[in-house]
């Protein structure tokens, strides 16, 4: 819920005893040595939990749970579809916040790649969503097969969206191309697609994407899985 006026979304709450009441039904997608990270409602929806690792860092002043909240709310006005936030939680004498979510729902490009869904149209598609990404000034760290979900209305839209940035601006060159080896560090998803899909997805970016030709040529050669990249 955001506060009125100030646009701030409003933390509850969450005393160990709730965690226990919110745990006891739910099952366990995630957990590490500190802990449950990530829980699944009976009712589908998602509970993360995000855990501050070092004493001096900014996440003590603007959590890791709100930013992703912010990310939500700001995809959402970019028209982006992603997560729907339900609640921001604090916990009782820690650092750790957590987001009660529902998930976006569809297949990730990952789980339709894997399924032999992946196609010349659905490539051409994410170049074109990766462009748009970039024109608006989204910079997603994250960027991956995994991350990306096809939606049951075929928009493409994204999950796991902690690690986000919105620009007031486009991407500059040196931003998409950092965004591109993100986008391509799990080389099996890349060269296991056809050729002609992987030229499909290059043909679709510049196609949409806003560059001047000496801008596009430099970025290409940023595409490892292209021949002669």
């Amino acid at each position: 819920m955001l506060i009125p006026r100030l646009n701030i979304r409003s933390s509850h709450l969450l005393t160990p005893e709730d965690f226990a009441q919110l745990s006891r039904n739910a099952k366990v997608l995630e957990q590490d040595e500190r802990g449950i990270k990530v829980l699944q409602m009976e009712n589908g929806n998602i509970l993360k939990v995000f855990r501050v690792r070092h004493t001096f860092t900014l996440a003590r002043v603007y959590s890791y749970a709100r930013h992703f909240c912010r990310n939500a709310d700001r995809l959402k006005r970019l028209g982006v579809p992603t997560v729907e936030i339900v609640q921001l939680f604090h916990f009782e004498e820690s650092t750790d916040t957590a987001v009660l979510y529902q998930p976006l729902l569809g297949h990730t490009l990952r789980q339709l790649h894997i399924s032999g869904l992946t196609d010349h149209a659905l490539m051409e598609n994410l170049g074109r969503f990766v462009a748009q990404l970039h024109e608006d000034g989204i910079y997603f760290r994250s960027l991956h097969f995994g991350n990306v979900v096809k939606t049951p209305e075929e928009r493409l839209g994204l999950i796991d969206i902690a690690d986000l940035k919105v620009y007031h601006h486009s991407l500059t060159n040196w931003h998409r191309a950092r965004n591109f080896r993100h986008l391509q560090r799990y080389r099996d998803d890349w060269m296991s697609l056809s050729m002609a899909e992987r030229k499909a997805f290059a043909d679709g970016y510049f196609t949409a994407a806003q560059l001047s030709p000496k801008a596009a040529s430099a970025l290409r050669q940023k595409l490892k899985f292209l021949p002669g990249a």
